[in-house]
């Protein structure tokens, strides 16, 4: 019974309740950590943290760190350090990155707690793009493995944010060196944001060919502007695999400019089944090439519906030219409102018509206006604001400490841990 429990305690391993109960009640203080862990992953919290106790204070280490994570879960930081700090301080790894955790977290609440000065910040809402820190508690606190690349970027975040540089590098190191396609994406997405797509291009490749979807599409993007369309069409096609929708429309429009209308039509066709408003007007423009103009109608119609500015310009044109000017001026109206070209012209066609010259003027003298449609709502990061680390970082790292320099040039992709 013993090498089952010290399989259990040390690795892990299954082991029956009820020989681990035996065990513990016979006074195996490892069996009581097991049987205690055991219980409280079935929700008996009060029997196990009964036999916890009984377990740290016969010295077991490991009943201090389960006993501190409950604590952590119930978002007692103080509690779960008051658990993490003596066994940390005898040099337990694992209960030394616990309280490192839990320090970080804390700290973030009480961030939270203070007042921003000179004024108060605008209340949260639910939509609001999370800041560094918030990401980096939100990666800790869904991650049990703290071995999990997320963890480690989590905790290089944090670490930065605190000013301890020699963690950061380790943690942004051991992030990098796991060669995660989120974490490799979320480095890329910085680079993007910061330098643009050109110096951002092989830290996106880098993702991409480790698999993240979304950094296939971007590389599909950056590649079909280049003009090197095969790559292009490779790289879509990866995104295509792992269900990626705006690559059915880009891959869709890259096949039509080949010529090859069936292998467009079917990505549109995929991209529609899949809800994508896009893929909806550019099926319609497919259809209309191929000559199908009722098609083309019903698939407008549902793009204009759905807020499609060049959908609405070419729905109105079908409405008028089934005599419908009213239907087809309120179309028109809707683009030319957002900056549309077309929409503007057709608008003012529409009253000359019905001899509303004045305002028909007005829209054509902004045919030409450098404003265009609103700018799209940014979307929600879906990493780490690693410009903000970076921001962190630059400062001591212009000052000379090395740890702080070693960890920007690991985000910048240099250095020997970045490979």
């Amino acid at each position: 019974m013993d090498d089952l429990v010290e399989a259990a305690y040390q690795q892990g391993a299954p082991i029956a309740e009820d020989l681990a109960r035996q065990a513990a009640e016979a006074g195996n203080v490892k069996a009581m950590t097991v049987y205690g862990i055991g219980l409280g992953n079935r929700g008996a919290m009060a029997e196990a943290e009964e036999w916890l106790q009984r377990a740290r204070s016969a010295g077991d280490p490991m009943a201090s760190v389960v006993l501190g994570t409950i604590r952590l879960d119930r978002g007692d930081h103080a509690e779960a350090e008051r658990y993490f700090r003596p066994v940390a301080e005898t040099g337990n790894a694992m209960a030394r990155q616990a309280l490192e955790e839990t320090r970080a977290l804390r700290a973030a609440a009480d961030r939270e707690r203070t007042p921003a000065a000179p004024a108060p910040a605008p209340a949260a809402t639910p939509d609001h793009a999370p800041t560094a820190v918030e990401w980096a508690a939100r990666q800790l606190l869904r991650n049990t493995d703290d071995s999990h690349p997320h963890v480690h970027m989590a905790m290089a975040v944090l670490s930065a944010h605190e000013g301890n540089w020699n963690s950061a590098r380790t943690y942004f190191a051991a992030a990098r060196a796991s060669g995660d396609p989120e974490v490799l994406h979320w480095i890329s997405q910085m680079h993007l944001a910061q330098d643009g797509p050109e110096r951002a291009l092989p830290h996106i490749r880098l993702a991409a060919d480790a698999g993240h979807p979304a950094a296939q599409h971007t590389m599909g993007a950056l590649l079909a502007e280049a003009g090197d369309t095969g790559e292009a069409e490779r790289y879509y096609r990866l995104a295509v695999a792992a269900g990626h929708v705006d690559s059915y429309v880009n891959l869709g429009v890259l096949l039509r400019g080949r010529g090859d209308l069936d292998g467009a039509e079917t990505y549109y066709r995929k991209a529609v089944d899949a809800g994508d408003a896009g893929g909806m007007n550019n099926l319609g423009n497919l259809l209309r090439r191929r000559g199908d103009m009722a098609g083309a109608a019903e698939w407008w119609r549902r793009a204009a519906d759905a807020g499609v500015v060049d959908a609405l310009v070419s729905s109105g044109a079908v409405l008028a030219e089934r005599g419908d000017w009213a239907a087809a001026e309120k179309l028109w109206r809707r683009a030319a409102e957002q900056g549309h070209a077309a929409g503007k012209l057709n608008l003012a066609t529409a009253l000359m018509r019905r001899g509303e010259g004045a305002e028909a003027e007005r829209w054509l003298r902004t045919v030409d206006a450098p404003a265009g449609p609103p700018e799209p709502a940014a979307p929600e990061p879906d990493g780490p604001d690693l410009a903000a680390v970076a921001d962190w970082l630059s400062g001591p790292a212009r000052a000379g400490d090395d740890d702080a320099r070693a960890a920007l040039d690991l985000l910048d992709g240099k250095g020997p841990e970045a490979g």
